[in-house]
């Protein structure tokens, strides 16, 4: 590998940093994993390039890096992020204390809504008024914005948000009154425009993503900076790109501008991950399902199309960015046990992280779920994390006596059950998740990945009912991975709120032509070297007149330049009978918004063909292992050693250097042509 260039792609969990390089002469892959360092999560990634060092690849030969990140996602949870100021609309002071009036779980009279990131003192109503087909109501008041701006500097504020009723129409006041704010200020204040994020109506929705994303932009943009300072430190000239929620990438100074973009980065970047493992299998539908040390997250890949959402929700705060469709449930690596009041085994959600870990790194005392699966045998102590990191079983024991004791039984026991708790918490997610899509498990394949997802894939397999599991060849670097195969991809966009018949079409072609020339500068700008070509992509966001809310409808250039509507209406009508089961062809239809989404392709690593198999795979050992309560002999297999064509039968631990598969009882695992390692129920076949 000495003197030819790599591209890597590095993915920074709660428990692990992930990296994989793939080398573009040789067109080899190699998977790398070193411990977080999670108050200097930076320190990790040049861990990381040591190691690359200490196997013959050198900082300069990286001439493409790209990165996920839970920088934004963790400073929002935590809530740690700037103090703030908000400049609104006279009369509308209160945005987001009203939020949406509505409860957050709906049966649930206790539930609260989120407290806002920005308090009601901070928050300044500025005298003008923009009506909703954007022509001026009241002209902006310099002197109520000159009187805020000089109570948000003496507050000492970090930055200003500014979120005018109807500036997605309209955004002149909104642009005037932060140039204003940067003029009072002598540019040191850092200003966010709701219009300018995302143009698009429903104005507590555009307050709160403005919120979130200058909340979180301070620390972000430290954090990218300090990564960029120490690349080049490290020798690294390649300039870094971000991974973005919506699976595309960005270069760090616009994701240092926007970092809301970026807050499921890292999630994103497993299910791209997942895509290409899901092609090489010839499987198309497929539950994704990527547990780490802090989460299990879950996803849908539908006709090998995953599943993307235009709002999300995160800490009860709407999130409206196209993003990838994930769910997240609290139960990790490093979840661990507790009692509730009532008496009842728990969970997580919380984790013990990096630091100190589960019990058996040797720091911690709280029996984790890293600490189970050691427990009940899932787990060789010699060669977890490809041996990087030590584990001390007894450490495990002792954490897990408390536990143990109360449920009365022995510890073996008791982590069996912890593991079947947290199981029984991913279930009660994925059939939600199930139920609300319409689909039938029987159709898909469970596919696990990440550093935990493979030892309990195979559980959740059985509980809903799917006939197989699908675990790629590196399933605990899939993120990492996925990264490397993600596109540059941006969306312009343009409210309308009008009934499409009242458009006429060379108008609407128009509109979309002008938003495809503003996406074509975005990938202009951002300056990427080696692109495989690209392509543009037309959305309209559309609902039938009255409706509360939009479906996205694909766009194609031959409808544009037909002689009426009706091609559209026809496929409008059809996406909400998939979507709903029902349609009107009576009702006419309102185009909330037009949209262009360009694709910048990068250079993908290619998928490797392994070796046939001549000979059955060989079993290196046998191994006690707990699973439901029940105790079996579970063969042990090398996945280094596993070729095409190779059978094994569960009960199986299957072992690697980034994971651990489990086979259960009653199932048997085969490897196709290009390393997967496929689960199938042995009556199914």
């Amino acid at each position: 590998m000495k003197d030819s260039r790599i591209r890597l792609g590095i993915d920074i969990g709660g428990t692990f940093t992930d990296l994989t390089v793939y080398e573009e002469e040789s067109g080899s892959i190699v998977s790398l994993k070193t411990p977080t360092v999670s108050n200097d999560p930076v320190q990790g990634i040049a861990n990381g390039l040591q190691l690359l060092r200490e196997r013959g690849m050198t900082p300069d030969q990286i001439h493409y890096f790209v990165h996920g990140t839970t920088i934004g996602l963790n400073t929002l949870l935590q809530r740690k992020g700037a103090k703030t100021a908000l400049f609104v609309t006279e009369g509308f002071r209160d945005i987001l204390h009203l939020q949406r009036l509505r409860l957050p779980v709906p049966y649930d009279f206790r539930s609260r809504l989120p407290e806002p990131l920005i308090p009601r003192s901070l928050t300044y109503p500025i005298s003008e008024r923009m009506r909703q087909d954007g022509t001026v109501s009241r002209p902006l008041d310099l002197d109520t914005l000159d009187a805020a701006i000089d109570a948000a500097v003496a507050a000492k504020v970090e930055g200003v948000v500014i979120c005018f009723l109807h500036s997605y129409k309209n955004a002149e006041h909104e642009l005037r009154a932060a140039a204003r704010v940067k003029e009072r200020t002598g540019g040191r204040m850092e200003v966010t425009t709701s219009s300018r994020l995302w143009p698009q109506m429903r104005e507590y929705e555009r307050a709160v993503m403005a919120t979130v994303n200058l909340y979180i932009l301070p620390t972000c943009k430290n954090y990218f900076q300090t990564l960029t300072d120490r690349l080049t430190y490290e020798g690294v000239s390649a300039k870094p790109f971000i991974t973005q929620s919506n699976g595309g990438l960005m270069d760090i100074s616009t994701a240092a501008e926007a970092p809301v973009r970026t807050l499921f980065s890292g999630p994103a970047g497993g299910i791209i991950g997942a895509l290409r493992a899901a092609e090489a299998a010839a499987i198309s539908n497929v539950i994704t399902l990527d547990m780490g040390g802090t989460s299990a997250d879950i996803s849908i890949i539908e006709n090998l199309q995953p599943s993307f959402v235009q709002s999300n929700q995160l800490s009860g705060f709407p999130i409206i960015l196209p993003a990838v469709s994930i769910f997240s449930v609290g139960a990790g690596g490093g979840s661990f046990a507790w009692i509730d009041k009532g008496g009842l085994l728990k969970v997580g959600p919380e984790s013990v992280g990096s630091t100190p870990g589960p019990a058996c790194y040797g720091q911690g005392d709280k029996a984790a779920m890293t600490d189970a699966f050691l427990l009940c045998g899932y787990i060789n102590p010699d060669r977890f994390a490809a041996g990087s990191v030590k584990l001390y079983p007894h450490l495990s024991e002792k954490a897990m006596h408390p536990i143990a004791s109360y449920l009365e039984t022995d510890v073996r026991s008791a982590a069996d059950k912890m593991i079947q708790v947290a199981v029984a918490n991913m279930y009660s997610e994925l059939s939600g998740i199930i139920e609300q899509h319409g689909l039938d498990p029987r159709e898909f394949s469970l596919m696990g990945f990440g550093g935990a997802g493979p030892m309990v894939a195979n559980f959740l397999a059985e509980e809903i009912g799917t006939t197989s599991v699908l675990i790629p060849p590196s399933p605990g670097t899939l993120c990492a991975l996925g990264s490397l195969m993600a596109d540059f991809a941006y969306d312009a966009v343009q409210a309308r709120y009008e009934q499409l018949d009242h458009i006429p079409l060379p108008a609407l072609r128009k509109e979309f032509h002008m938003l495809a020339k503003q996406a074509e500068k975005w990938l202009d700008e951002q300056e990427i070297n080696g692109l495989q070509g690209q392509t543009t992509l037309y959305f309209l966001d559309i609902r039938y007149l009255g409706q509360a809310f939009e479906l996205e409808l694909s766009i194609t250039e031959q409808q544009l330049r037909r002689k009426d509507h009706r091609s559209i209406i026809k496929a409008f009508h059809e996406l909400h009978q998939r979507q709903y089961g029902h349609h009107d062809e009576r009702v006419a239809l309102e185009v909330i918004q037009l949209r262009v989404r360009i694709l910048g392709h990068t250079i993908k690593p290619g998928i490797c063909r392994i070796e046939k198999a001549v000979s059955p795979a060989e079993i290196k050992g046998t191994r006690s292992i707990m699973c439901n309560g029940r105790s079996f002999k579970a063969s042990i297999y090398w996945r280094s050693e596993l070729l095409e064509g190779h059978e094994i039968a569960g009960p199986a631990i299957v072992e690697q250097d980034d994971t651990t598969v489990l086979v259960l009882d009653g199932w048997n695992g085969s490897v196709d042509e290009y390393g997967n390692l496929i689960l199938r129920r042995k009556e199914s076949e």
